[in-house]
C-alpha cells in the first residue's frame, strides 16, 4: 500500500510542474496557393510580364504564454528560393536569373498595422517582406491564423523581360519564414 501512494504523489506533483510551464509559439500555415504557375502563351505575356493577385494566402498564429515577462511584441515574414537556388531552373541547361519572379506581400485579414516592404525580387537570401509588431504589447494580442492572414501576389518577366529566352518548363520553390521579434528574440 505504502508503493503506490509514493508513486501517485510523484506522478501528480510532475504533473503539476509541466501544466504551469510558459511556452511560445510561432505557425505559419498555408491556407491556399501553394503551386503558382505562369502560363505565357502569347507574346503579350513574354512583352509585359503576368502578375497573379493574391496567388497564396498566409495564416498566421502566435502565442506569447509568459505572463510573468512577455517576450513577443511581433514578427517578420521573410522569403527567398528554396535552400538558396540560385537560378529558376529550366529543363536541361535553361535557366532564368532569380529576380525574374518578384513577390509582394499585403493585408488580408487582421494585419493592417504591419509594415509591408511592397515588390520584391526573388533572392537565395532572406528579403523582409512584412513587419508587424502589436500596438498593445506587452502584452501581446495571440494572433490566429483563421483571422490574421497575408496575401501574397507574384509577379513573373515584368521588369525583367523574358523576350529572347529559351521556351522550357522552369520551376523554383520559395520558402517563407515566420520570425518572433521582440526582447526573447
Amino acid at each position: 500500500m505504502k508503493k503506490v501512494f509514493i508513486l501517485f504523489f510523484l506522478v501528480s506533483s510532475t504533473y503539476t510542474s509541466l501544466k504551469s510551464q510558459d511556452f511560445n509559439y510561432a505557425r505559419l500555415v498555408v491556407i491556399y496557393g501553394n503551386n503558382i504557375p505562369f502560363n505565357f502563351n502569347s507574346i503579350e505575356n513574354f512583352k509585359n510580364g503576368i502578375r497573379i493577385e493574391d496567388g497564396t494566402i498566409l495564416g498566421i498564429t502566435m502565442v506569447d504564454s509568459v505572463a510573468n515577462l512577455p517576450t513577443v511584441h511581433g514578427f517578420d515574414l521573410q522569403f527567398r528560393s528554396f535552400n538558396s537556388q540560385g537560378v529558376i531552373q529550366g529543363s536541361g541547361a535553361n535557366s532564368l536569373p532569380l529576380s525574374t519572379l518578384e513577390v509582394e506581400a499585403t493585408d488580408f485579414s487582421g494585419l493592417g498595422g504591419a509594415v509591408y516592404s511592397g515588390l520584391q525580387p526573388l533572392s537565395p537570401g532572406w528579403i523582409n517582406l512584412v513587419q508587424y509588431t502589436d500596438p498593445a504589447a506587452p502584452p501581446f494580442n495571440d494572433l490566429n491564423y483563421s483571422m490574421n492572414q497575408v496575401r501574397i501576389s507574384y509577379e513573373c518577366g515584368i521588369n525583367v523581360s523574358l523576350l529572347g529566352e529559351v521556351s522550357d518548363y522552369y520551376n523554383v520553390e520559395i520558402e517563407f519564414e515566420l520570425i518572433p521579434t521582440g526582447p526573447g528574440f
